[in-house]
């Protein structure tokens, strides 16, 4: 399995594990993107048997989507997995914590499912949670290429081990301008996204 940088590599390390038989792999420099997907195409040239998977991020997929022609070309059995929150969440979530408003993260994303299936292979869009378990299992199924286009909340935080007095700091004075220009209904979107994961006793 290969993780993009960014906040499917977030999710990946939070709720994948590693296991003898199953390895996570990624590009683990700061700043880096778009490394899943090659990585899976030269792994799985590698091993055809082998099951490899890429959690790519959209921003990630689109900067190398002709790489995806790569596979239905060569018929390689990777499943792509693409977390599509139609941003650059990371940056994004850098800049609150630094006290800016985000800018130039937001993506206006096309319908990816549709492109697999339009370049030969299949392809497949999840837009309510109750979907993803059965999407999956058909993308394994699948003997080709896949592509599982996964909707995510552009609004869920990844929170960091420990916090500092700086980022919440950052991240106020960032709400507190988003507001100011008008951002209301974006903040309380934003916490009703996230309320949902503090835990309760």
């Amino acid at each position: 399995m290969f993780v993009d940088t960014g906040m499917c590599n977030v999710w990946a390390a939070r709720y994948i594990s590693p296991n003898g038989r199953r390895r996570v792999i990624g590009s683990f420099t700061h700043g880096s993107m778009a490394n899943a997907l090659p990585q899976a195409i030269g792994a799985q040239f590698t091993d055809r048997r082998r099951q490899v998977v890429s959690m790519s991020g959209d921003g990630g997929f689109t900067m190398l989507m002709g790489d995806f022609l790569t596979l239905v070309q060569y018929d390689l059995p990777v499943k792509v997995v693409l977390f599509n929150n139609s941003s650059l969440g990371m940056v994004e979530l850098e800049m609150m914590v630094a006290g800016l408003p985000a800018y130039g993260t937001g993506n206006h994303n096309p319908d990816f499912a549709a492109i697999a299936r339009a370049a030969g292979a299949h392809g497949v869009r999840v837009e309510k949670p109750k979907e993803l378990r059965g999407a999956l299992r058909d993308a394994f199924k699948h003997q080709g290429p896949a592509l599982v286009d996964v909707v995510t909340d552009p609004n869920a935080l990844s929170m960091p081990p420990k916090i500092s007095r700086d980022m919440v700091q950052g991240f106020a004075l960032s709400a507190g301008k988003i507001v100011l220009e008008g951002g209301v209904g974006r903040m309380v979107q934003m916490a009703r996204s996230n309320l949902r994961n503090i835990p309760r006793p």
